[in-house]
């Protein structure tokens, strides 16, 4: 009798995702409550597979954005979507599953790409200084905790890049952040080295946005003297040629 009843609730449950997923994805986006900073337009498709023309949030804009909902991930209490979007060099593009379930916000296999330039453009912040070169975030693994994580495997790399001021340009070369979860915080290790410059370092991100940066500048020769006069506002250069860094404060 049990196990007749466990098979009546599992083909029930499959219908109703099923009756779900036919929706048409506009109709179904019409009884979601969207939030004042976001908009979704030229929805087409179903819940189950669908794509919309552009979505924006806080005015940041991420074109052909398409998704695949997982049928196995329902059936076993979570919601999930193999998600791809953007097109073109100069706009946001990636891929990868996220989901959310009783533990919260979930990612898997996830990449996003952009250029520097085009995330400098999308921040809105003005900048004294230009940027060059290729941003890549990958996630194999993410998962929600408090106050931030409970579990994060991923990297960001920036790949070609430069920096351009009035006091000179910085060829960074290459940088690479491993990112990692340490008791609910954000974990971000630094390595960069190119023939102007190296940095090496730990920021964190803790509970209520607080953060820390401990790292080691190390300038070279080839450095444009300009902004190797402006170090001395990061700090004495003490006798190994090492500029000590170490911040604190809130986001």
């Amino acid at each position: 009798m049990r196990s007749k009843l466990l098979m009546l609730g599992f083909v029930n449950a499959a219908y109703g995702s099923f009756l779900v997923g036919t929706l048409p994805a506009s109709l179904a986006l019409s009884y979601v409550p969207l939030p004042d900073n976001v908009t979704i337009s030229q929805v087409e498709g179903t819940v189950w597979r669908g794509e919309a023309q552009r979505v924006s949030f806080n005015q940041i804009e991420v074109e052909d954005v398409r998704w695949n909902t997982s049928v196995l991930a329902l059936l076993t209490g979570s919601a999930q979507v193999n998600l791809e979007f953007g097109r073109g060099k100069n706009s946001l593009r990636g891929h990868g599953d996220v989901g959310y379930s009783s533990a919260g916000v979930y990612a898997q296999d996830f990449t996003a790409t952009a250029s520097s330039e085009w995330l400098v453009s999308a921040s809105n912040v003005p900048l004294p200084v230009t940027t060059k070169g290729n941003v890549k975030l990958t996630i194999a693994e993410y998962q929600q905790g408090q106050p931030w994580c409970q579990q994060l495997d991923g990297q960001l790399n920036w790949s070609n890049a430069e920096v351009e001021s009035l006091l000179g340009t910085v060829i960074i070369e290459s940088a690479v952040v491993t990112l990692s979860c340490d008791d609910g915080a954000i974990v971000a290790n630094m390595k960069q080295s190119s023939n102007q410059l190296k940095l090496s370092g730990v920021a964190k991100l803790e509970n209520r946005g607080k953060y820390t940066l401990s790292a080691v500048l190390v300038p070279s020769d080839e450095l444009p003297q300009s902004l190797r006069n402006n170090l001395r506002y990061i700090g004495k250069e003490n006798a190994k040629g090492e500029y000590k860094i170490n911040y604190a404060g809130r986001i």
